[in-house]
C-alpha cells in the first residue's frame, strides 16, 4: 500500500512544476536530454518484462558495483572492458538493429554516456543513456538484484522470512531468518536498531516478487539505503538452518587505499591534495574545494604531474575512476594515495558524497 501511495503521489506530482535534477534526488517532472530515457520508462520496460528480450540494458559500472546490485535483466560490461574488448559487444550477441539502453550510478556519472557513444560507433543506431541511473531506479522504488559474487564477498546481511527453511549461510555474512510480521513489529525494530543505514541489506527471494518486495518496501522505511534482493535458487552451495541471532551490528571494510568518507572531507577541509579525475567539463561544473583536474583519460601520459611527496586524495562521480586512477598511479611507483569510493555530486564547490 505504502508503495502504491508513493507512486500516485509521485504520479500526481509529476503534474505540476517543472524542475531539473538535485543532488539527493529527482524533481517531479525532468526535462529529458536527447537519447535519454526516463524512469517511467525503464520502469514500464522493466514491469511488461521486456528488458533482455526486446531491449538490452548495459550497466556500464565495475563488475563489483553490479553484483552488489543491478537493475533486473541488465548485462554487465564496464567501461573499461568495452574500450579494450570488441569482443566482449559480440558475446552479448546483440543485433546491430536492438534498442540498447546504459545506465550507471546517476547524472554524475558518465560511464553510461561513454559507452553509448562507443557503442554508435559501432553501428547500433538504436543506443540510449538512462542518465538516472540507479538513483533514479531506487528513487521509483524498484528492486536491486544482487548476484552471487557478492554474497560470496562477505559482509553482508542476508534477510531471509521464510522461517525455518535451510537458506544461505556463510561465515563471511550475518543471515537473519524472521518472519514478514515480525520485521514489520517491535521484534525487526529492535534486531536492527543497531545496524548502520550504509549495512548492505539482500534480501532472499523464493519465486514470489511481491513478497520481496514488501520486504524491501519495509526495509526502506527504515531508511535503510543498500538494498538488493537474490533469488535462492542461483545459490551454488549447499543451503543450511539459519543460526540464532541478537542485535546485528555491521562495519564497512575498505580496500588497500580506499578512504572513508568522513576521512576523505577531513583531508578537503585541511586542504591536502584532491585530485578529480572526471572528464574537464564535469570538473568546471562542480569539485571538491581546491581540487586540481586531470582526467582518467589523460592519466598514463600525464601522470608525472600528480606530486610524489605528500598525500594526494583521489576523487571521481562514482569511485569508479578514482579506483582505476589509484591502480594506475600505484604501478607508475606512487605511494602517498588513498581514493574515494563514492557517489559524489557537486555544485559549484560544495559536494555531497554518498556511499
Amino acid at each position: 500500500m505504502k508503495r502504491l501511495l508513493m507512486a500516485a503521489a509521485f504520479g500526481a506530482a509529476s503534474l505540476c512544476a517543472s524542475t531539473a535534477f538535485t543532488g539527493t534526488g529527482y524533481a517531479a517532472e525532468q526535462v529529458l536530454e536527447a537519447g535519454e530515457v526516463s524512469n517511467e520508462q525503464m520502469v514500464r520496460y522493466y514491469t511488461e518484462g521486456k528488458i533482455g528480450k526486446e531491449i538490452w540494458v548495459i550497466d556500464s559500472r565495475p563488475v563489483n558495483k553490479y553484483n552488489a546490485g543491478h537493475i533486473p535483466g541488465a548485462l554487465s560490461l564496464p567501461l573499461d572492458v568495452l574500450k579494450k574488448d570488441a569482443a566482449a559487444v559480440e558475446k552479448l550477441a546483440i543485433p546491430k538493429t536492438g534498442k540498447v539502453i546504459f545506465y550507471c550510478a546517476g547524472r554524475e556519472c558518465t560511464l553510461s554516456i561513454d559507452s553509448a557513444q562507443l557503442f554508435k560507433k559501432m553501428g547500433y543506431a538504436d543506443a540510449l543513456v538512462y542518465r538516472n541511473g540507479v538513483p533514479g531506479w531506487n528513487q521509483k522504488m524498484q528492486p536491486l538484484l544482487a548476484e552471487e559474487p557478492f554474497l560470496k564477498k562477505g559482509n553482508v546481511i542476508i534477510i531471509d522470512t521464510a522461517v525455518g527453511k535451510q537458506t544461505i549461510v556463510t561465515a563471511a555474512n550475518k543471515t537473519v531468518q524472521i518472519s514478514f510480521e515480525e520485521l514489520k513489529g517491535a521484534k525487526g525494530k529492535s534486531l536492527l536498531a543497531s545496524l548502520s543505514k550504509n549495512a548492505p541489506l539482500v534480501v532472499i527471494g523464493r519465486g514470489d516478487m511481491e513478497s520481496v518486495n514488501a520486504v524491501l518496501e519495509e526495509l526502506r522505511d527504515m531508511d535503510f539505503r543498500r538494498l538488493a534482493y537474490f533469488p535462492l535458487a542461483a545459490w551454488q552451495e549447499k543451503l543450511a538452518a539459519a543460526p540464532a541471532v541478537g542485535a546485528l551490528t555491521w562495519a564497512p571494510v575498505y580496500a588497500p587505499g580506499q578512504v572513508p568518507p568522513k576521512a576523505f572531507e577531513a583531508a578537503v577541509a585541511s586542504g591536502k591534495y584532491i585530485l578529480d579525475v572526471r572528464p574537464a567539463a564535469d570538473y568546471a561544473r562542480g569539485h571538491f574545494k581546491g581540487a586540481v583536474n586531470l582526467p582518467i583519460e589523460e592519466m598514463e601520459k600525464e601522470f608525472a604531474r600528480v606530486p610524489k611527496q605528500g598525500e594526494v586524495f583521489i576523487s571521481c562521480a562514482t569511485g569508479a575512476k578514482s579506483q582505476k586512477a589509484f591502480d594506475i598511479l600505484s604501478r607508475k611507483g606512487y605511494s602517498n594515495l588513498s581514493y574515494l569510493d563514492a557517489e559524489v555530486a557537486c555544485k559549484g564547490e560544495v559536494c555531497s558524497i554518498k556511499e
